[in-house]
Formats: C-alpha cells, structure tokens, sequence
C-alpha cells in the first residue's frame, strides 16, 4: 500500500543508531546508547563486511492468510531503501533532503543477517544495519547479541546468553489507538535473545553455532516483525519451510489481529527447537570417545608388572579436551534452557496482564506454546544430565590413567634399580678381584724394570740400579697422581650429573604426577632418592679402600674422594 510519510529527522541521523533513537523512543538513558554506538563503531571492522559488493540482506515478507509471500535478497543499500520504501529527494526551496517512507509494513516481516561461516564477517555494512534498526527503532539490547558474530579464531562469547524484552501496551485495557500510515501503532512488545545449536562440520567435529533473534509485535495492528542474525543459512531455509505452502495454516494466518498472534508464536519454537537439535549426538559421540579411549583402564585389572594400556601425556590431555567439552555443553545448554524459560514466562506474564488484547482469546494457544517450550526444555535437561554424568566420569578416568602412569615410571624405575644393584655387585667382584691381584702385578711389574736385575754377572743377590729408580719414580707419580685427579673429577661430574637427571627431574615428575593424580600418598621411598643412597653408600665403600692403601689414603686424607652430595 502506498503512502508517504516523512522520516527526514531520524534518516539524516541514521548512522548514530541507537543514540539517534533517545531515551524517549528506546527507554534508555543516553550514556548506554553511547556506549552502545561507540562498541558498534569499534567493532565494525570484524563484524561487518567493508565491500558493498559482498552485501546480501535477505528478507521473506508475509501479507493476509500467507497467501502473498515475497522474498527479496538485497545486494546494496540501495536495494534495502527500494524494499523498505525508503525514498528521497531534495526539497527545492530548502535545499535539504527529504526522506519519506512509502510502503506500509507488511504483516510480518523477515530479516537475515548471515556470514559465510560462523566465524567470518556478516555480509551486511554498519551502514545498512543502522538504517534498518533505524528506520524499524529497534531496541538498541538486540546489539549485545549481534556483537557476538565477526570474524575470530574461536567462537566469541560462547558462554553468554541472554534475554532482553520491551513492552508498551495501552494504558487501559479496550483503548482505542491510531495507527498510523505505516502500520504501526507504537503499542508493542519487542524481545531479543540469542540460543546456540551444534551441527558436525563437514571433517567429522562438532560446531557450536550462535543465532541472535529480535521480534517485535504490535498488538493493535497485528504487524510483527524478525530480525535474525545467524553464520550460514539454515535458519531461513527452516522459516521458509515454516511459512512455505507446505506449513500449517495457523502459522501463516494474519486476516485478524488474534491469527496474527498466534502465527507469531511459531517461528518462537521453530528457533527452539533448532537449539535442541543435534546436542544428544555431540553427547553422545563425547561419551563413545570417552569410552573408547579409557575403558581397558577401567575394565582390565592390574597385575604385577602388567599394565592395562601404556597411556601417555597425550592420553591424559583428550580426556582433558572432552571434560572440558562436556562442560561447555552444560553451561550452553543451562543458558539455552533458562533463556527459554524466561521466553514461557514472558508471554505467560502478557497472558495475566489486563492490557493484553489476546488475554481471553488467545489463552488456548498460550497454553499450548508454554507447553511445547516444556518439551524443548526437557529434552535439553536431559542432554545436561548426561553431559554432567561424562564430565564426572571423564575426570575419574582421567584420574585413573594419572594413577597408571605414576605406577608404570615406578615400576620401571624399580627395574632399573634392580639392574643397578646386580651392576653393583659385578663392579665389587671385580674391585675385590682387581685389589687381591694388585700387589702380585705391581711387584711383578717393578721387578722387570731395570731397577733391580737378578740375572747379572758377578753380582748373584742382584744388582739394584737407583737412576733407574729415580726416573721410573719420577714418571709414575705425576702420571699417577694425574691419573687419580682426572678419576675423581670425571667420577665426580658424573656423579652431580647423574643426581641432578635421576634425583631431581625424575622425582619432580614423579612428585607432579603424585600432586595431580589427586595427593597419592606415596607408600615407599622414591626411585630417585633410593638410587642417590645408593650412590652415598657406593661413596663409603671407596673410603673405606682408600683407607686400607697407604697410596690412595694419602690421597683421600687430602679430601673426599668425589664431590658427591
């Protein structure tokens, strides 16, 4: 229907939504809508595409008994004034711009703001969004939940979830109030909120997906209004199934004010329930995964040397990601079922209220969508149940493999031990074998130098020669002493290097692990400590010979043998 109604003052200032709206329109004082306008321009870069050639506004508008269905995908912000009726033109006398609106609203109006993806711009410019609020004077609330979506590496705000509403009915029940050419009579309530979904993405993972709504009704004309802001497209396909030919009569019925009513309650359970859907699947394959990759902890029973699995760090952080998970899904879909609860409540409350129109009439249907919305809720609590029980078992597996990790280092530290020990034994049959020859070799070897001969003429005792004595005596002592230098300090560095790796990065694991595996009381001493006992006592035992030897006694008399702890 053509009309002409000039909207100049807020279309030259539309590019300052919401403030341009002011307290009197929107209900809210003047340094929120500033806020409100300076976050949206801060933002607009990652929100916003900044090419008009990548805009595409989508809008699905619905007339008398749905019998005249009109979609239109605006590529341009000139496109979007065109649909919207928007029409300007420059006043001779004045030299000013004049904006007049031309087409009065339809009964039910269907807009979408859609990215490519979930996590990419959405194919709109900051522009045309404030033109559009602008021009519908959209409660500037709807923009906690659009600043949600834009381009990031991981969804923004996953966890935030609201409820956001406005009403302003007739101050007496059965005024009669004016409306005007546009169809709008200013009695009205708006709604805004946002539910997440999850689908499988096209390499087997789950996504979480956000979707923004806004619906505003007017209770003396009937004319609602959407506004949906979702990555992808499969909220519209699902309100054009809704609305198509196909769906139900009273879904698309807009003769009376009372029909008009009733069919907007439908696309309220349509978003509902694409809220719920696919949540029992993500549950599910977290549980199977769970299952899969904890189970033999659980079901094989531990044997002396046998483990049931040989888990690793790698094990211990997938249970983490999944506990983490399932948390993310309880507290997704509590915010889910809590913002459908405040939806039940909201349109119960208008029920009660004596300036609802449709309070008597339309009582029937009320009834009916509060109690599909409890169905929807069930099923999400349902879902929250199974995700709390997976956290719970997740975190006792994950506990579990901790605990077989700590055991598998200590059993395998307890056979190195073992193979120490024996190495120890070896190493004293060969020190005691070595020191019952030593004196035999070095007497035998002094004998055959030529310090003293036996087999020489005239001289039948032997013959002792003392420059031969002197010089085998200046070669061997320094070669001797050096010798026993290098053996102390190379034992000795080897000796801190050995406890620094075994005592201490060793016992610290074995101690972090004790710490996280929940404060496991350890029964027996550690690996670490028991093998740098050994080394003390290994310490005695070389003090003890150098005790009993005149030569290496002088030396050990000088100092310990090694620098050992």
């Amino acid at each position: 229907m053509a009309v002409s109604v000039d909207i100049s003052k807020l279309y030259a200032v539309r590019d300052e939504y919401p403030s341009n709206l002011g307290p009197k329109i929107t209900g809210t004082h003047f340094s929120a809508l500033d806020g409100y306008q300076r976050t949206l321009r801060a933002i607009e870069p990652n929100l916003f595409v900044q090419s008009e050639e990548e805009v595409e506004v989508r809008f699905r508008d619905l007339e008398f008994e749905g019998k005249a269905r009109t979609k239109f995908n605006a590529h341009s912000e000139e496109k979007v004034k065109f649909w919207l009726g928007i029409a300007q033109r420059r006043d001779l006398a004045s030299q000013s711009e004049i904006a007049t609106a031309t087409k009065t609203d339809p009964k039910s109006r269907f807009i979408y703001f859609f990215a490519d993806n979930s996590r990419d711009n959405l194919r709109v410019q900051r522009s045309t969004v404030a033109l559009i609020f602008t021009y519908y004077r959209v409660m500037p609330e709807f923009l906690d939940f659009l600043t949600c979506f834009g381009i990031q590496s991981t969804l923004r705000d996953v966890r935030f979830s609201g409820f956001r509403k406005q009403v302003a009915l007739p101050r007496r029940p059965g005024i009669t109030t004016a409306v005007d050419a546009l169809g709008r009579s200013g009695h009205q309530y708006q709604v805004a909120y946002n539910l997440k979904g999850t689908s499988p993405t096209e390499d087997g993972e789950w996504s979480i997906r956000n979707a923004a709504f806004y619906h505003r009704f007017d209770v003396i004309s009937g004319r609602s209004l959407w506004i949906v802001t979702k990555g992808r497209k499969d909220v519209y396909q699902s309100y054009e199934e809704l609305t198509g030919e196909d769906g139900r009569e009273e879904d698309t019925s807009f003769g009376t004010t009372d029909q008009s009513f009733v069919s907007s309650l439908a696309p309220h359970l349509m978003f509902a329930r694409w809220s719920r859907d696919d949540w029992r699947g993500y549950v599910r394959e977290l549980e199977e995964a769970v299952d899969r990759e904890s189970k033999m902890a659980k079901l094989v029973p531990r044997e002396d040397g046998y483990l049931p699995r040989h888990y690793k760090s790698s094990d211990v952080r997938r249970m983490q990601i999944w506990e983490e998970q399932a948390s993310e899904v309880v507290v997704i879909l509590e915010g889910n079922v809590d913002i459908l609860m405040s939806l039940q409540q909201f349109y119960r409350r208008l029920a009660r209220d004596d300036r609802f129109p449709f309070r008597d009439s339309c009582a029937g249907e009320i009834n009916d969508f509060a109690s599909n919305l409890d169905t929807i809720v069930s099923d999400m609590k349902n879902s929250i149940s199974r995700a709390k029980a997976l956290m719970k078992t997740t975190a006792d597996r994950k506990e579990l493999i901790k605990q077989y990790r700590v055991d598998d280092e200590a059993d395998r530290m307890r056979r190195l031990n073992k193979n120490m020990e024996r190495e120890a034994i070896v190493v004293r049959i060969i020190t005691l074998v070595t020191l019952v020859y030593l004196p035999a070799t070095f007497v035998s070897t002094l004998f055959s130098t030529d310090i003293i001969k036996y087999q020489v003429d005239n001289y039948p005792d032997g013959k002792y020669s003392k420059v031969a004595m002197d010089r085998w005596l200046q070669v061997t002592i320094p070669l001797t002493a050096i010798t026993l230098f290098a053996a102390w300090y190379g034992n000795g560095w080897a000796t801190k290097k050995a406890a620094h790796a075994v005592g201490g990065d060793f016992v610290g694991a074995i101690e972090e692990k004790g710490e996280v595996g929940g404060g496991v009381e350890q029964s027996q001493p550690l690996p670490g400590n028991r093998i740098l006992a050994w080394l003390r006592a290994q310490r005695a035992g070389l003090a003890r010979l150098t005790a009993g030897s005149p030569v290496l006694g002088a030396i050990g008399s000088k100092g310990s043998v090694g620098p050992y702890p």
